[in-house]
């Protein structure tokens, strides 16, 4: 996020952790400055989210995103501290909940780069 934070070239979604959590970032209020100002969409979550709860959110927040964006590549990083199970997270997603975003960018049509994390 940080790194793209003064450019309108590159737009990032964050779905992470609320409150007091490392790294530290993502409050909703860092939306870019500059020209990045509004390319820095932030979107804190509570503990124990699940599978649903996230489609809820991630379905409606990344269409508006896609339409409003229009990116030319996706990169998406899935990250395992949100699987239900996981030390570091506190939420409950499954790996088909996961899967789930991958199938909505999958549809996009655009290309899409996978990470882990």
């Amino acid at each position: 996020e940080e790194a793209f934070y003064m450019t309108d070239r590159v737009m990032t979604v964050s779905f992470h952790k609320f409150g007091d959590y490392f790294p530290g970032t993502g409050d909703v209020g860092d939306i870019g400055v500059g020209k990045g100002k509004y390319y820095s969409l932030n979107f804190p979550l509570n503990d124990g989210i699940d599978d649903e709860m996230h489609r809820e959110v991630f379905v409606p927040v990344i269409s508006k995103v896609m339409e409003w964006y229009r990116p030319g590549a996706v990169v998406l990083q899935c990250g395992a501290d949100s699987l239900s199970g996981d030390r570091l997270g506190s939420f409950n997603l499954s790996t088909k909940g996961h899967g789930a975003c991958v199938d909505f960018f999958l549809k996009q049509n655009v290309p899409l780069i996978l990470l882990g994390g």
